[in-house]
């Protein structure tokens, strides 16, 4: 239980939903509407006189359960139960931040949410995909935004409140040495690919005609490695003028592979490859191609040197989510906080005795 709460903690802040500004849910089960049709809203905790209504509550747990299940998680009872004693801290948490951000005079401008919105959109790519975020988070566009207010306040308390002390050299360099085998870096091998596609049986139900497909596929492709081998030839504008691939797009680049990570039939062909190989044909599902090495990056062991920046990186960030931690429970230590719902009393002393209950 305790593990689900701190995976809630740290993933939520983003996602969740205001206590001020509850939006509606679209499923007309949803137990969260049903309290609050009826008017039957019974309060769920209070956080220093803030009260967070059990409807609120219960609007969120849905949510995440309902993200479980489509994740393929077996929801029962007591896991819906522990979902819900994670939330409620969760609930809890945000509230004592946003009014810590509020003792500090913290304030999120208009101008920086639609910022901040426009970057998140940015990342997703395009209104289709933002749109099905939402649609996955059980969120609707105003509510997500008042999540995200809360969200940039919270950053910024602890951007204010944490300094956390830097790491030395020397701590790094033992981090270093306890995991040096982490950072043995194996063979890779930067590919590109020309395919030629060939017809499923689906696609083409005659046999000889996929044959004869086939044999053209491969015909092609012998002359296209040809190609790919001659003086001079830019590999790069020959997969786009030729190749079937969607990777045409980028000129027939597939990135970098582990050498031995390789599918067999690959791996055959590209052990110990050098620079400029080309090998083919290799014979696919949907097709024959051929493969040129790119680049090529021996196996070597990284030095401290090399992976220092990210040693530091990674300490930094343990250390930042330990003093969040650390301020939160903090906060929970100087409020008055009352767990009201019978249902998670007990549940919620039991899992971080961090709440002060009343009867």
């Amino acid at each position: 239980m305790r593990f689900l709460y701190l995976v809630i903690f740290g993933l939520s802040f983003g996602c969740t939903q205001s206590e001020s500004e509850p939006s509606e849910k679209v499923d007309p089960t949803d137990p969260s509407r049903i309290l609050r049709a009826a008017d039957d809203d019974p309060v769920a905790a209070k956080v220093d006189g803030t009260v967070i209504l059990r409807s609120s509550l219960e609007e969120r747990v849905q949510a995440q359960v309902e993200q479980f299940r489509l994740a393929g998680r077996s929801i029962t009872p007591a896991f819906e139960q522990s979902t819900r004693v994670a939330l409620l801290n969760h609930m809890i948490d945000r509230s004592l931040l946003t009014a810590e951000g509020k003792r500090l005079g913290i304030e999120v401008t208009d101008a920086a949410l639609s910022h901040h919105e426009a970057l998140f959109r940015e990342r997703l790519g395009n209104e289709q995909a933002f749109q099905g975020y939402l649609a996955r988070i059980g969120r609707q566009l105003e509510g997500w935004r008042s999540d995200q207010r809360q969200h940039l306040i919270q950053k910024m308390v602890f951007d204010q409140v944490l300094k956390p002390a830097p790491v030395g050299e020397a701590e790094l360099l033992k981090q270093y040495e306890a995991q040096k085998q982490r950072y043995a870096q194996r063979r890779r091998l930067r590919l590109g690919e020309i395919l030629k596609s060939v017809p499923t049986t689906e696609a083409m139900p005659d046999k000889g005609k996929r044959d004869r497909a086939r044999a053209a596929a491969e015909k092609s492709i012998k002359k296209l490695i040809r190609r790919a081998q001659s003086p001079g030839q830019r590999f790069a504008a020959l997969a786009a003028e030729q190749s079937d691939s969607v990777s045409k797009k980028r000129g027939g680049d597939l990135g970098w592979r582990i050498e031995e990570s390789l599918s067999p039939d690959w791996l055959l062909l590209l052990k110990g490859a050098k620079k400029g190989a080309v090998v083919g044909p290799i014979e696919s599902a949907d097709g024959l191609r051929l493969l040129k090495v790119v680049d090529v990056e021996e196996a070597r062991q990284l030095n401290f040197e090399d992976v220092k920046g990210e040693l530091r990186r990674t300490a930094l960030s343990r250390s930042r989510s330990k003093a969040e931690r650390a301020l939160v429970l903090s906060l929970r230590d100087q409020a008055n906080i009352s767990i009201l719902d019978r249902r998670l009393k007990s549940s919620l002393s039991e899992a971080l005795g961090q709440v002060k209950n009343t009867p």
